[in-house]
């Protein structure tokens, strides 16, 4: 393991948002009623250990990095939900574009964060069955996000082609960003290959939760990748539903 830290994270709530084809903006969500002083704290401190960690990772000191992945031993440990508000925060704070990917194909979900179609993605396009443009979905002024697709059969041939052809150059534009949901280590066979694409990773554990063999499995199978931390969420969210729609 490379630098390996460890991050508490205060939640893992649920993101929603809805979305258009390229290149239309998004419209502004609709109104929600206003914060209590708490719930606005707590989304405050969420956000800025978000923050903290993207200034971290693409701007300390001279960082060559320009992708970051989150992965998990298991499935359902909030991974994707911290993707969705790193690559959110990272696209508003950055002169960067940044595009959020989703590489995994075995629980596709961000297509219901966003509300963009499930197909096509990514495995469509490697397939050539559809053109680049057709899986890029602009959600906001500086942020694009690409579906998975239905690549569950070929994930390792999928990867492979990225592979040999470098994750930048098959899906960053000039000097994009890229933040990438991965699929889970220990419970997906192509989830190390996926982690390895990476310049750096995050392991999220779901506290209290998953199990500790289940954790140190992940670890070892990380071994040889950029592990950059781990993220500690908590088993219960502590944000209301119609607070979590904003983060």
């Amino acid at each position: 393991m490379q630098n390996q830290s460890k991050i508490d994270v205060v939640d893992t709530p649920t993101l929603s948002h809805a979305a258009a084809k390229p290149p239309t903006i998004l419209p502004e969500p609709r109104k929600l009623q206003p914060l209590s002083r708490r719930d606005a704290s707590v989304a405050r401190l969420f956000q800025e250990r978000c923050r903290q960690l993207n200034l971290s990772t693409f701007y300390q000191g001279n960082s060559q990095v320009r992708s970051l992945g989150f992965t998990s031993s298991i499935n359902g440990e909030g991974k994707t939900f911290l993707a969705s508000v790193t690559a959110n925060l990272l696209a508003n704070d950055s002169s960067q574009p940044v595009t959020l990917i989703e590489c995994n194909w075995e629980h596709p979900s961000i297509h219901e964060y966003y509300g963009i179609p499930a197909l096509p993605g990514i495995a469509e396009w490697l397939h050539h069955e559809c053109r680049e443009e057709d899986i890029r979905y602009q959600v906001s002024r500086n942020l694009t996000v690409i579906p998975a697709g239905n690549g569950r059969k070929d994930a390792v041939r999928l990867l492979e082609q990225i592979r040999q052809r470098g994750l930048l150059q098959v899906f960053a534009h000039k000097n994009d960003l890229l933040v990438v949901d991965l699929p889970s280590i220990a419970t997906t066979a192509y989830g190390q290959i996926a982690a390895s694409l990476l310049d750096s990773v995050i392991l999220v554990v779901n506290t209290g939760v998953t199990p500790d063999g289940l954790v140190k499995e992940a670890c070892a199978k990380l071994s040889n990748v950029p592990l950059q931390g781990v993220i500690l969420n908590q088993l219960q969210s502590k944000i209301p539903r119609w607070l979590r729609q904003i983060l």
